[in-house]
């Protein structure tokens, strides 16, 4: 594993070889700021599980969909939440049920899900070591993964929403019907709409450093600009200006 830190208040950690497949990436999130904290989340083509902690106990658990727009978010002061950013084929593979009628929106978990209240919450680190084993678990009861997914889905995460529909169905030889058929049963959007999800999410590291004209990807910068309000709400440049305020999120892609 390995462990990034970009500020006091966050950590992230890669998952293992076995599980980068499900997983994007594991964070946990510190508001120790003394006061409520606002945030606003912007999408980012990952489904994600979410744990609330506060004095080393976890106080709630969630399930969240594909984030298609922006939504505000208030973290208590002195909260703890960890974090899991799944990918398009753990909702098959690790959680073996599908989620599409969460996207923009998200489900309560029990308390006894995972068993998720007797891991080491107070160490991130051996947290997220426990919770890989959990994985793993999880992915030996599953049904065998078939090769034409694994190369659908490392095939989205490399090219990051610059491609099309069309390359993407040629490339794996898998026609758009299907394709379709297997983002809305299991996520709930097409594979136009997740292309331009990716694309977005990709471009707020331009956008972070302040470049508001497209590098690729867009026909022009009025359509930059269009896509980027359309699934955060706003301009590039808007996103920009609040990066340290309210999309933090931006400083960690």
């Amino acid at each position: 594993m390995i462990l990034n830190t970009d500020d006091k208040l966050y950590t992230s950690i890669k998952p293992s070889a076995e599980l980068e497949d499900f997983v994007h990436i594991y964070w946990v999130h510190h508001n120790n700021l003394g006061k409520t904290q606002r945030m606003t989340i912007v999408p980012d083509s990952f489904f994600k599980l979410i744990i609330q902690i506060i004095d080393n106990k976890v106080v709630a658990c969630f399930l969240t969909g594909l984030w298609t727009k922006e939504i505000d978010v208030l973290l208590p002061e002195n909260t703890v939440i960890y974090g899991v950013k799944f990918k398009i084929l753990a909702p098959e593979y690790i959680f073996n049920t599908e989620i599409a009628e969460l996207v923009s929106s998200y489900k309560t978990l029990c308390s006894e899900f995972w068993n998720i209240n007797n891991l080491e919450i107070g160490n991130f680190k051996i947290f997220v070591k426990q919770l890989e084993n959990i994985l793993l678990q999880c992915l030996k009861r599953s049904r065998k993964i078939k090769p034409k997914k694994i190369q659908f889905s490392r095939l989205l995460y490399k090219l990051q929403g610059n491609t099309s529909v069309e390359e993407i169905s040629s490339r794996i030889k898998w026609s758009r019907r299907q394709i379709n058929r297997y983002l809305n049963k299991y996520l709930g959007v097409s594979l136009k709409t997740y292309l331009n999800i990716q694309k977005c999410h990709s471009a707020y590291t331009q956008i972070r450093h302040g470049q508001f004209f497209p590098d690729n990807g867009y026909y022009d910068q009025a359509h930059f600009i269009r896509e980027i309000k359309k699934h955060t709400g706003k301009t590039p440049k808007e996103l920009f200006e609040k990066q340290n305020d309210r999309f933090i999120q931006l400083k960690r892609v």
